[in-house]
Protein backbone atom coordinates (compact mmCIF):
# COMPACT_ATOMS: atom_id res chain seq x y z
CA UNK A 1 0.00 0.00 0.00
CA UNK A 2 1.36 3.27 -1.17
CA UNK A 3 0.66 6.08 1.93
CA UNK A 4 1.46 9.56 1.36
CA UNK A 5 0.10 12.96 3.71
CA UNK A 6 -2.18 15.21 2.00
CA UNK A 7 -1.55 18.75 1.74
CA UNK A 8 -5.43 19.10 1.53
CA UNK A 9 -6.22 18.70 5.42
CA UNK A 10 -5.73 22.45 6.96
CA UNK A 11 -6.15 23.09 10.47
CA UNK A 12 -8.03 26.16 11.68
CA UNK A 13 -6.01 27.07 14.74
CA UNK A 14 -2.88 25.53 16.14
CA UNK A 15 -0.11 26.21 18.79
CA UNK A 16 3.60 25.33 18.68
CA UNK A 17 4.57 25.48 22.47
CA UNK A 18 7.13 24.43 24.79
CA UNK A 19 7.23 23.46 27.91
CA UNK A 20 9.99 23.76 30.28
CA UNK A 21 10.66 22.53 33.93
CA UNK A 22 13.97 21.04 36.58
CA UNK A 23 13.59 18.07 38.08
CA UNK A 24 16.61 17.26 40.18
CA UNK A 25 18.47 20.50 39.43
CA UNK A 26 18.57 19.38 35.36
CA UNK A 27 16.50 21.45 33.15
CA UNK A 28 14.35 20.07 30.31
CA UNK A 29 12.44 21.07 27.24
CA UNK A 30 9.45 19.98 25.30
CA UNK A 31 8.10 21.12 22.01
CA UNK A 32 5.06 20.22 20.85
CA UNK A 33 1.85 20.99 18.71
CA UNK A 34 -1.73 21.53 19.45
CA UNK A 35 -4.79 21.64 17.56
CA UNK A 36 -7.22 22.47 20.01
CA UNK A 37 -5.71 25.35 21.76
CA UNK A 38 -5.80 23.53 25.33
CA UNK A 39 -4.01 25.46 27.87
CA UNK A 40 -3.82 22.59 30.14
CA UNK A 41 -2.31 20.34 27.25
CA UNK A 42 1.39 19.81 28.15
CA UNK A 43 2.12 17.00 25.08
CA UNK A 44 2.20 13.66 24.38
CA UNK A 45 5.28 12.75 25.94
CA UNK A 46 5.61 9.99 28.43
CA UNK A 47 8.55 11.44 30.77
CA UNK A 48 5.93 15.06 31.22
CA UNK A 49 3.03 12.48 31.58
CA UNK A 50 5.48 10.99 34.61
CA UNK A 51 6.53 13.96 36.05
CA UNK A 52 3.03 15.32 35.64
CA UNK A 53 1.70 12.44 38.21
CA UNK A 54 4.59 12.49 40.33
CA UNK A 55 5.08 16.25 40.90
CA UNK A 56 1.70 18.16 39.81
CA UNK A 57 1.32 20.53 36.59
CA UNK A 58 2.62 23.03 38.72
CA UNK A 59 6.37 22.65 38.08
CA UNK A 60 5.84 22.99 33.97
CA UNK A 61 6.12 26.30 32.15
CA UNK A 62 4.14 26.37 29.09
CA UNK A 63 4.83 28.80 26.35
CA UNK A 64 3.51 29.14 23.07
CA UNK A 65 6.13 29.51 20.82
CA UNK A 66 3.72 30.37 17.54
CA UNK A 67 -0.16 30.98 17.12
CA UNK A 68 -1.44 29.68 13.57
CA UNK A 69 -4.60 29.57 11.51
CA UNK A 70 -5.34 27.76 8.51
CA UNK A 71 -2.37 26.06 7.94
CA UNK A 72 -2.48 22.29 6.19
CA UNK A 73 -1.51 19.26 8.89
CA UNK A 74 1.58 18.40 6.99
CA UNK A 75 3.05 22.38 6.99
CA UNK A 76 2.21 22.12 11.01
CA UNK A 77 4.02 19.17 11.16
CA UNK A 78 6.81 20.58 9.53
CA UNK A 79 7.32 23.25 11.76
CA UNK A 80 6.94 21.70 14.59
CA UNK A 81 10.09 19.55 13.60
CA UNK A 82 12.13 22.27 12.66
CA UNK A 83 11.31 24.38 16.60
CA UNK A 84 12.17 20.49 17.63
CA UNK A 85 15.54 20.57 16.06
CA UNK A 86 16.52 23.71 16.76
CA UNK A 87 15.81 23.20 20.32
CA UNK A 88 17.73 20.03 20.43
CA UNK A 89 20.94 21.93 19.23
CA UNK A 90 20.04 24.83 21.96
CA UNK A 91 19.55 22.40 24.75
CA UNK A 92 22.92 20.45 24.30
CA UNK A 93 24.90 24.20 23.87
CA UNK A 94 22.85 25.06 27.06
CA UNK A 95 23.49 21.85 28.79
CA UNK A 96 19.84 20.84 29.57
CA UNK A 97 17.71 18.15 27.94
CA UNK A 98 15.21 17.56 24.90
CA UNK A 99 12.45 15.49 25.82
CA UNK A 100 11.45 15.02 22.17
CA UNK A 101 11.99 11.87 20.15
CA UNK A 102 13.25 12.46 16.52
CA UNK A 103 14.55 8.75 15.99
CA UNK A 104 17.91 10.45 16.14
CA UNK A 105 19.04 8.20 18.59
CA UNK A 106 18.92 4.97 17.53
CA UNK A 107 21.19 2.42 17.97
CA UNK A 108 24.57 2.18 15.46
CA UNK A 109 23.21 -1.01 14.61
CA UNK A 110 27.44 -1.85 12.95
CA UNK A 111 28.88 -0.81 16.27
CA UNK A 112 26.03 -1.17 18.73
CA UNK A 113 27.06 2.05 20.45
CA UNK A 114 24.42 4.75 21.16
CA UNK A 115 24.43 8.30 18.60
CA UNK A 116 25.93 11.21 19.99
CA UNK A 117 23.28 13.76 18.60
Amino acid sequence: MDYELSTAKTVEKAEIYKISFTIDNKNYVYIGLDTKNNPNYFGSSLIIYHYKRIYGKEIFKKEILESLKNISYVNLCELEQTYIKSTKKLAKKNKYYSVNYTGENKANVNTWQWMDI
